[in-house]
């Protein structure tokens, strides 16, 4: 087995600050470069591998890259750009050797990271048993840190969710309820949100005839919740054009008055999908995302033995 010679992820975080700390904008493989030569990485660090293929010390740095994202401390002007905050030259001009997860709990935006993901893994699969002779089951393990990579993708999701346009969000939400099934084989979808959409952004018709269709509104709210007085206004929509499905989607949370509202809504039913559910029905059904890795776990085949026996 390769010896591990490269920095840790703690260690490349506050390197990774430093390069940027000049505030330009630099590509995530300049970064990488970067750094490598600030730490002084020899040949033989830089060619080690992970499973995948990929070179340890960028995956590590593209690590520490994202979680300094997260922390606020690096943004992300486009895809696989960053550059230093305010925040970040804070933490550079400490001189840091090494930068943990733990450390970086001293911002807020960290915090609430670390809430979603503690969110999104509670109903999911549970710790890997460990038996008294140390031994865990490898399933249990792999299981667990599947959960835990996927958290993170779907926190990710909903970041980029956020930072989109109303009308991207708009046609991502449909792209979903299409993806679940609805629409079946004959239906259509369609987007209609714009200004002044009466409270209707896209319309799912499950049949030819459109006899059958589902509304749907979509608000992109970023720190706010969706209040009773959005879930009423989606009704008197509703109720304009005669509809008895709804659903109701977005990329915050429903405020416990909107929840009500459309509990007791009288001419049909509306469903309400927050940001974490949203984000984990895209993982589920393949929006915007794409499986990158499989693994294969292998047992005997008994039955084939079983043929010498007989």
């Amino acid at each position: 087995m390769q010896a591990d010679l490269t920095p840790t992820i703690d260690e490349f975080r506050p390197v990774v600050l430093r390069v940027l700390a000049d505030g330009q904008t630099r590509q995530v493989r300049d970064v990488c470069e970067l750094v490598a030569g600030h730490m002084g990485l020899t040949p033989d660090v830089r060619a080690e591998k992970i499973a995948s293929g990929q070179l340890r010390y960028v995956n590590r740095i593209n690590w520490a890259c994202s979680a300094l994202t997260h922390a606020g401390l690096l943004d992300r002007p486009v895809r696989g750009h960053y550059r230093i905050t305010d925040d970040g030259r804070s933490v550079d001009a400490r001189s840091l050797t090494s930068y943990s997860e733990q450390d970086m709990l001293e911002w807020p935006i960290w915090r609430d990271y670390q809430a979603e993901l503690a969110a999104r893994k509670s109903d999911s699969v549970p710790a890997p048993v460990v038996t008294e002779s140390g031994q865990v089951d490898p399933v249990e393990v792999m299981g667990a840190a599947e959960r835990d990579f996927n958290a993170q993708v779907e926190a990710e999701l909903l970041a980029n969710l956020k930072n989109s346009s109303p009308e991207f969000f708009e046609k991502a939400v449909i792209d979903v309820l299409w993806a679940m099934g609805y629409g079946g084989d004959y239906g259509e979808k369609q987007h209609v949100g714009r200004t002044g959409d009466g409270g209707v952004d896209g319309i799912i018709r499950q049949d030819a005839l459109g006899l059958s269709n589902i509304y749907v509104q979509a608000k992109r709210y970023t720190t706010s919740s969706v209040g009773s007085g959005d879930i009423r206004d989606f009704m008197g929509a509703m109720d304009t054009r005669g509809a008895s499905q709804g659903v109701f989607i977005t990329a915050s949370t429903f405020a416990p008055a909107a929840v009500e509202t459309a509990q007791n809504y009288r001419h049909g039913k509306i469903v309400l999908i927050n940001g974490l559910e949203l984000t984990s029905l895209m993982m589920r059904y393949g929006v915007a995302v794409q499986k990158t890795h499989e693994f294969a776990l292998f047992e005997i085949d008994e039955d084939y033995f079983d043929t010498e026996l007989g």
